[in-house]
Protein backbone atom coordinates (compact mmCIF):
# COMPACT_ATOMS: atom_id res chain seq x y z
CA UNK A 1 0.00 0.00 0.00
CA UNK A 2 1.19 3.44 -0.77
CA UNK A 3 1.05 6.15 1.78
CA UNK A 4 1.00 9.88 1.17
CA UNK A 5 4.64 10.11 2.23
CA UNK A 6 5.77 7.10 0.15
CA UNK A 7 4.58 7.43 -3.44
CA UNK A 8 4.29 4.38 -5.67
CA UNK A 9 7.42 3.81 -7.70
CA UNK A 10 6.75 3.70 -11.43
CA UNK A 11 8.92 4.42 -14.48
CA UNK A 12 7.23 7.82 -14.76
CA UNK A 13 8.55 8.89 -11.39
CA UNK A 14 12.14 7.84 -12.15
CA UNK A 15 14.69 10.44 -13.21
CA UNK A 16 15.27 10.60 -17.00
CA UNK A 17 18.60 8.78 -16.75
CA UNK A 18 16.98 5.76 -15.10
CA UNK A 19 13.91 5.58 -17.39
CA UNK A 20 13.89 2.71 -19.84
CA UNK A 21 15.01 3.35 -23.40
CA UNK A 22 12.28 3.60 -26.04
CA UNK A 23 11.71 0.38 -27.92
CA UNK A 24 13.02 0.45 -31.48
CA UNK A 25 10.46 0.59 -34.26
CA UNK A 26 9.60 -2.69 -35.89
CA UNK A 27 11.64 -3.35 -39.00
CA UNK A 28 9.67 -3.31 -42.24
CA UNK A 29 8.31 -6.66 -43.22
CA UNK A 30 9.48 -6.33 -46.86
CA UNK A 31 12.60 -4.59 -48.11
CA UNK A 32 12.18 -2.47 -51.25
CA UNK A 33 14.73 -3.06 -54.01
CA UNK A 34 15.99 -0.09 -56.02
CA UNK A 35 14.89 -0.15 -59.66
CA UNK A 36 17.97 -0.33 -61.93
CA UNK A 37 18.67 2.53 -64.32
CA UNK A 38 18.18 0.31 -67.38
CA UNK A 39 14.56 -0.43 -66.41
CA UNK A 40 13.55 3.22 -65.95
CA UNK A 41 11.49 4.62 -68.83
CA UNK A 42 12.42 8.10 -70.09
CA UNK A 43 9.31 10.29 -69.88
CA UNK A 44 8.63 13.92 -68.95
CA UNK A 45 6.59 14.96 -65.95
CA UNK A 46 3.30 16.18 -67.40
CA UNK A 47 2.09 19.41 -65.85
CA UNK A 48 -1.19 20.92 -67.01
CA UNK A 49 -0.91 23.96 -69.22
CA UNK A 50 -2.80 26.42 -67.05
CA UNK A 51 -2.26 29.33 -69.42
CA UNK A 52 -3.28 27.31 -72.50
CA UNK A 53 -6.99 27.93 -72.00
CA UNK A 54 -9.91 27.67 -74.37
CA UNK A 55 -13.39 29.14 -74.18
CA UNK A 56 -16.36 26.86 -73.67
CA UNK A 57 -18.01 28.55 -76.66
CA UNK A 58 -16.08 27.66 -79.86
CA UNK A 59 -17.14 30.97 -81.45
CA UNK A 60 -15.15 32.99 -78.89
CA UNK A 61 -11.38 33.51 -79.22
CA UNK A 62 -9.12 34.10 -76.23
CA UNK A 63 -6.14 36.45 -76.15
CA UNK A 64 -3.52 37.11 -73.44
CA UNK A 65 -3.00 40.88 -73.33
CA UNK A 66 -0.79 43.11 -71.20
CA UNK A 67 -2.72 44.75 -68.39
CA UNK A 68 0.20 46.58 -66.75
CA UNK A 69 3.42 47.55 -68.50
CA UNK A 70 6.56 49.15 -67.06
CA UNK A 71 7.60 50.29 -63.61
CA UNK A 72 4.60 52.56 -63.16
CA UNK A 73 2.31 49.83 -64.53
CA UNK A 74 0.78 51.79 -67.36
CA UNK A 75 -2.61 50.44 -68.40
CA UNK A 76 -2.50 52.01 -71.88
CA UNK A 77 -2.23 48.68 -73.75
CA UNK A 78 -5.14 47.25 -71.75
CA UNK A 79 -7.24 50.30 -72.64
CA UNK A 80 -6.31 49.88 -76.32
CA UNK A 81 -7.40 46.23 -76.29
CA UNK A 82 -10.72 47.12 -74.64
CA UNK A 83 -11.27 49.82 -77.28
CA UNK A 84 -10.60 47.22 -80.03
CA UNK A 85 -13.45 45.06 -78.73
CA UNK A 86 -11.76 42.70 -76.26
CA UNK A 87 -13.51 41.97 -72.95
CA UNK A 88 -12.00 40.30 -69.83
CA UNK A 89 -12.83 36.59 -69.72
CA UNK A 90 -14.40 35.13 -66.57
CA UNK A 91 -13.05 32.00 -64.85
CA UNK A 92 -16.27 30.02 -65.30
CA UNK A 93 -16.18 30.55 -69.09
CA UNK A 94 -12.88 28.76 -69.81
CA UNK A 95 -11.32 25.30 -69.60
CA UNK A 96 -7.69 24.16 -69.54
CA UNK A 97 -6.47 22.23 -72.56
CA UNK A 98 -6.51 18.43 -72.12
CA UNK A 99 -3.31 16.50 -71.37
CA UNK A 100 -2.88 12.99 -72.80
CA UNK A 101 -6.56 12.81 -73.73
CA UNK A 102 -7.75 13.49 -70.19
CA UNK A 103 -10.86 15.66 -69.93
CA UNK A 104 -10.39 19.40 -69.54
CA UNK A 105 -10.51 20.99 -66.12
CA UNK A 106 -11.91 24.32 -65.08
CA UNK A 107 -9.66 27.36 -64.75
CA UNK A 108 -7.23 26.98 -61.80
CA UNK A 109 -8.04 29.31 -58.89
CA UNK A 110 -4.39 30.40 -58.56
CA UNK A 111 -4.73 32.69 -61.62
CA UNK A 112 -8.25 33.94 -60.83
CA UNK A 113 -8.53 37.37 -59.20
CA UNK A 114 -11.49 39.71 -58.92
CA UNK A 115 -13.56 37.66 -61.38
CA UNK A 116 -10.80 37.85 -64.02
CA UNK A 117 -7.97 35.57 -65.13
CA UNK A 118 -4.53 37.12 -64.62
CA UNK A 119 -1.07 35.60 -65.02
CA UNK A 120 1.61 38.04 -63.90
CA UNK A 121 1.14 41.19 -65.96
CA UNK A 122 -1.13 39.42 -68.48
CA UNK A 123 -4.91 39.26 -68.46
CA UNK A 124 -7.06 36.84 -70.46
CA UNK A 125 -9.40 38.64 -72.83
CA UNK A 126 -12.13 37.33 -75.10
CA UNK A 127 -13.49 38.50 -78.44
CA UNK A 128 -15.87 36.99 -81.00
CA UNK A 129 -13.92 34.53 -83.17
CA UNK A 130 -15.21 36.06 -86.42
CA UNK A 131 -13.87 39.49 -85.40
CA UNK A 132 -10.48 38.14 -84.29
CA UNK A 133 -9.92 35.93 -87.35
CA UNK A 134 -11.23 38.73 -89.56
CA UNK A 135 -8.50 41.02 -88.20
CA UNK A 136 -5.83 38.35 -88.76
CA UNK A 137 -7.07 37.83 -92.32
CA UNK A 138 -7.02 41.58 -92.99
CA UNK A 139 -3.42 41.80 -91.70
CA UNK A 140 -2.38 38.92 -93.96
CA UNK A 141 -3.97 40.49 -97.04
CA UNK A 142 -2.29 43.83 -96.33
CA UNK A 143 1.08 42.12 -95.94
CA UNK A 144 0.62 40.36 -99.31
CA UNK A 145 -0.33 43.63 -100.99
CA UNK A 146 2.83 45.32 -99.69
CA UNK A 147 5.13 42.71 -101.28
CA UNK A 148 3.13 42.27 -104.50
CA UNK A 149 5.07 42.87 -107.70
CA UNK A 150 3.44 45.32 -110.11
CA UNK A 151 1.45 43.55 -112.82
CA UNK A 152 1.29 40.18 -111.00
CA UNK A 153 -1.92 38.95 -109.45
CA UNK A 154 -1.77 37.67 -105.85
CA UNK A 155 -3.56 34.39 -106.54
CA UNK A 156 -1.43 31.91 -108.45
CA UNK A 157 1.61 34.19 -108.63
CA UNK A 158 3.84 31.94 -106.54
CA UNK A 159 4.39 29.41 -109.32
CA UNK A 160 5.09 32.10 -111.93
CA UNK A 161 7.73 33.76 -109.78
CA UNK A 162 9.49 30.47 -109.02
CA UNK A 163 9.70 29.21 -112.62
CA UNK A 164 13.41 29.31 -113.57
CA UNK A 165 12.87 29.92 -117.31
CA UNK A 166 10.85 33.09 -116.61
CA UNK A 167 13.18 34.46 -113.96
CA UNK A 168 15.68 37.09 -115.13
CA UNK A 169 19.34 36.29 -114.58
CA UNK A 170 21.36 38.82 -112.57
CA UNK A 171 23.51 41.17 -114.67
CA UNK A 172 27.08 42.07 -113.74
CA UNK A 173 27.08 45.86 -113.45
CA UNK A 174 30.89 46.07 -113.70
CA UNK A 175 31.08 44.15 -117.00
CA UNK A 176 30.27 47.19 -119.14
CA UNK A 177 32.81 49.50 -117.46
CA UNK A 178 36.28 49.89 -118.94
CA UNK A 179 38.95 48.18 -116.88
CA UNK A 180 41.58 50.56 -115.58
CA UNK A 181 43.32 48.20 -113.19
CA UNK A 182 43.67 44.48 -113.56
CA UNK A 183 45.43 41.92 -111.46
CA UNK A 184 48.73 40.53 -112.76
CA UNK A 185 49.01 36.74 -112.56
CA UNK A 186 52.54 35.61 -113.45
CA UNK A 187 53.03 32.43 -115.48
CA UNK A 188 54.27 29.35 -113.62
CA UNK A 189 57.70 29.43 -115.30
CA UNK A 190 58.31 32.93 -113.96
CA UNK A 191 57.20 31.89 -110.46
CA UNK A 192 59.54 28.87 -110.57
CA UNK A 193 62.44 31.05 -111.72
CA UNK A 194 61.85 33.51 -108.89
CA UNK A 195 61.72 30.78 -106.26
CA UNK A 196 64.95 29.19 -107.56
CA UNK A 197 66.76 32.53 -107.39
CA UNK A 198 65.66 33.08 -103.75
CA UNK A 199 66.83 29.65 -102.56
Amino acid sequence: MSTPNNPTITSKNLPPVQQGAALPAKPPTSVEVEIPWSQIEAKPLRAPNFIGLKHKNPNISLFWGNRAVGEKESGLRYDQLIAMGFVPAKPDEVLTLPIDGKPSMSCPPSICRDGRIMYGDLILLKIPRADYLGALKWNEQNARMRVKRPGVAIEGSHGELQASDIRRQPVDALASLPKKVSAYVPPLAEVDALTKDNT
